[in-house]
């Protein structure tokens, strides 16, 4: 016999559920379900055809205002059409545009966008306190955004209210530092007050710093650049970042200010990097160089007269060079003298013409062919206190005068005669 068959267990229904095991309650099910799905679909039917018919965003009032009676609680097909007919020269219409404007912000208060451009309408329309308010709205809406803030900022200069616009562009500056250039050149047009900018519209962070000081530089204003520089020098800045402003004190005639600048903590009296044991910036107080086609110009730690590297130009033999593409500032006194001393190295230097150095018009020899390391020295006398040493070549007359050949320059050191001071730069 084979094994009985298990009993059927029947799971009783709970109070909720209705069982449907006869015709009747399946047709009324099923009656219920299409009827439910029917209604849906009629609701949705009108907001996809009010989707469908603007998914091209064309600009047409029609078309937004077909949408919004497919879908009269969307407050960005009131928006769209508020701005189409405040905008559009074809379809102007200020009093509907205020009217779906409203209705914008009304449908959905959470967006700025919407109150911000309420507010201009406010304004083209000589209502200032709904312009106000509705600005209100929109920086409370989007209070970190430096745009909305930059735009309050506008509306209150038109308004003449300078007070709460120095509020929003200091707002601004302090959420995005790249719309401070764009904030400084807005105030330097009502105040031209360095300290006033600086105190009121600059935040005391080194980015900011920065950007006053190439701005203040730009304008040519030394009491701005100066303020700027002085709330820098809390902060940590690298050389480079300090490249312009000086530049800038030479230009004013102030290389003892432009070297302190560059670095704070050197003499004056020393050249900078004179042994090469750092690479050279190729800025400020550092050495000065580029290469062209026929001449490179690097730093070389293959050869050195001390230490670990020096200075190389290597000349390819294909141009006749006029040359003066390596020089270096000299912060000195003017009417004092000097002596120069550094060492040069040759090999292979073609031609009659060879690399010699100059400073205030004093040169040295032009070693040609090979040549070992050996000490040259240029006695000057300062016609003001900065000096430029310079590398230089003449071009050739002769007919073979194509240069080549590599030179080494390495252990610059001054000698301020006057004094009888040396000062020699030791890494």
């Amino acid at each position: 016999m084979g094994s009985p068959r298990p009993a059927r267990i029947v799971k009783p229904a709970s109070k909720w559920e209705i069982e449907l095991n006869t015709w009747p309650r399946k047709a009324v099910a099923i009656v219920v379900t299409l009827s439910v799905c029917g209604f849906m679909f009629y609701q949705t039917w009108w907001l996809f055809l009010a989707a469908w018919i603007t998914r091209e965003g064309v600009p047409d009032p029609a078309i937004y205002e077909r949408a919004i009676q497919y879908d009269p609680e969307n407050a960005d097909y009131r928006f769209t059409l508020a701005q189409i007919y405040n905008y559009s020269t074809a379809n102007l219409d200020l009093e509907r545009a205020k009217e779906q404007y409203l209705a914008a912000v009304r449908l959905n208060p959470y967006r700025s966008s919407h109150w911000l451009e309420l507010s201009k309408h406010y304004e083209q329309d000589g209502d200032s306190d709904n312009a106000r308010s509705a600005m209100a709205k929109a920086l409370e809406m989007d209070p970190n955004y430096a745009q909305m803030h930059w735009g309050a900022a506008n509306l209150y200069i038109r308004l003449g209210d300078l007070t709460a616009a120095d509020f929003e562009l200091r707002r601004t500056a302090d959420l995005d530092n790249s719309f401070l250039t764009q904030v400084l050149d807005l105030v330097w047009r009502f105040y031209e007050d360095p300290e006033r900018i600086m105190t009121t519209h600059v935040p005391n962070t080194k980015a900011a710093n920065l950007t006053a000081l190439g701005y203040f530089m730009g304008q040519r204003s030394e009491l701005g650049a100066s303020l700027a520089w002085n709330r820098l020098q809390t902060f940590e800045t690298e050389s480079r970042e300090r490249f312009g402003y000086v530049n800038y004190l030479v230009g004013l005639g102030q290389p003892h200010a432009a070297f302190q600048v560059f670095e704070a903590d050197a003499d004056r009296m020393e050249i900078y990097n004179g042994d090469f044991e750092r690479s050279p910036m190729n800025g400020g107080f550092d050495w000065r160089y580029s290469s062209s086609d026929h001449a490179e110009a690097r730093r070389d730690t293959t050869q050195s007269k001390d230490g670990m590297a020096s200075f190389l130009i290597q000349f390819d033999g294909e141009e006749n060079v006029n040359y003066s593409r390596v020089w270096h500032w000299l912060p000195v006194d003017r009417d004092e003298s000097y002596e120069l001393s550094f060492w040069m190295k040759t090999e292979a230097i073609s031609t009659d013409e060879g690399v010699y150095l100059e400073v205030e018009g004093q040169v040295t020899e032009a070693p040609l062919g090979t040549t070992y390391w050996q000490e040259f020295t240029i006695p000057f006398t300062a016609t003001s206190d900065m000096a430029t040493v310079r590398v230089r070549r003449n071009p050739s007359r002769k007919f073979d005068n194509l240069l080549s050949g590599k030179v080494w320059l390495d252990g610059f050191t001054l000698t301020n005669v006057t004094v009888g001071a040396v000062y020699d730069r030791t890494p």
